[in-house]
């Protein structure tokens, strides 16, 4: 996540047409953080409790709040870039996302070819393991193991990293083919937030056998939707501050709800799915509204939500990778935070910004 850049908007732009893209008004970042780390806690659940069968869908819409999060961030990005060419804007962001981003990932799938050679014969491990991860680490290397129909499960989480390289590939196009005007803006980004929701939306349900899920036309709708947020930022700061906070406790006791209703062993993966959806409105909210959470929680929260990609990257073989015995998989999500939070502090600490390692 990039510190927030002070220089102005074009002087092409009138005033009205800066704050809708998003100038009026940074939004708090550590708000962002905490409600990552929320969407990691999610993640978590879903994989430490997967064998259990009564966490279903809580894992998607972690992935799909760290989208929505990711989508906010990116239109934040480019709209304050201190460049004023196109390309100059392109090379600009790709190079930021990719010196942040791929150090921890390519050192991540690196790192587990040897735990995957020495435990690729453990009781319930298919011995072709190796020769999949040998073969997939090219693919998750260019971040293409979304449309890969081979991927090992040590590998396979790389799917919405894929998304979300992918989506960075294309948002300065997206953001320059909005031009300067809201008109252009709002026919250009709205036209391509609707194609994506309904791609998306159509595909989950002709999609019976889960083989197309996580393609980026698919699931990447959330990004967008985060990406539009940002620019019309201006309609949510018209809701009566007063209502923030009811309606952020509404959306957390709601999905906390959904959540335990599952653990009891209720079918509740279409309603947490629909519930988690309308996370985007608390989160969005706790953002622009500066609602943060504060105490231990928070401060673990923000931890957390700093450390998410790392933490991301290492849940997997400690949980539905079954390196561990089923029981001990929601042990194993615990330890993935301490085990990421160390990559954190070496892979991707150093190329953090200045401003965002302060």
């Amino acid at each position: 996540m990039e510190p927030p850049n002070t220089t102005p908007g074009s002087d092409s732009t009138s005033a009205k047409e800066r704050n809708a893209a998003g100038s009026g008004g940074s939004g708090n970042s550590t708000a962002l953080d905490q409600w990552r780390g929320l969407a990691l806690v999610f993640v978590l659940i879903s994989h430490g409790f997967f064998f259990t069968g009564r966490v279903p869908g809580m894992g998607r819409v972690g992935v799909n709040l760290f989208f929505f999060i990711s989508g906010v961030l990116v239109f934040r990005s480019l709209s304050r870039s201190r460049e004023n060419a196109g390309w100059a804007i392109t090379r600009s962001f790709w190079k930021r996302r990719a010196r942040r981003l791929y150090p921890a990932m390519a050192t991540y799938v690196l790192a587990m070819l040897p735990l995957v050679f020495a435990l690729q014969h453990q009781p319930g491990r298919p011995d072709a393991e190796l020769a999949e991860y040998l073969h997939t680490i090219p693919v998750a290397l260019v971040y293409g193991v979304n449309y890969w129909p081979f991927n090992p499960l040590s590998l396979g989480h790389l799917w919405s990293l894929s998304c979300e390289m992918q989506f960075y590939l294309l948002a300065p196009a997206i953001f320059l083919l909005g031009g300067q005007t809201a008109v252009r803006r709002h026919l250009v980004w709205g036209t391509l937030l609707l194609a994506l929701t309904a791609t998306g939306l159509v595909g989950a349900m002709l999609d019976k056998t889960g083989a197309y899920r996580y393609h980026f036309e698919i699931a990447v709708w959330p990004m967008m939707l985060g990406f539009c947020c940002e620019y019309r930022k201006d309609l949510f700061q018209r809701i009566p501050a007063k209502w923030f906070h009811g309606i952020i406790i509404t959306g957390l006791v709601a999905f906390g709800a959904m959540t335990l209703l599952m653990f009891c062993g209720l079918e509740m993966k279409k309603p947490v799915v629909a519930i988690g959806t309308f996370a985007f409105i608390p989160c969005f909210l706790a953002y622009i509204g500066n609602r943060t959470l504060s105490g231990p929680i928070g401060r673990a929260m923000t931890w957390m939500g700093e450390r998410t990609y790392s933490i991301y990257l290492w849940q997997e073989p400690f949980t539905i990778c079954n390196y561990l015995p089923t029981i001990l998989h929601p042990v194993g999500a615990i330890v993935s935070v301490f085990v990421g939070g160390a990559w954190f502090r070496l892979f991707e600490r150093p190329f953090l910004s200045a401003g965002r390692k302060h």
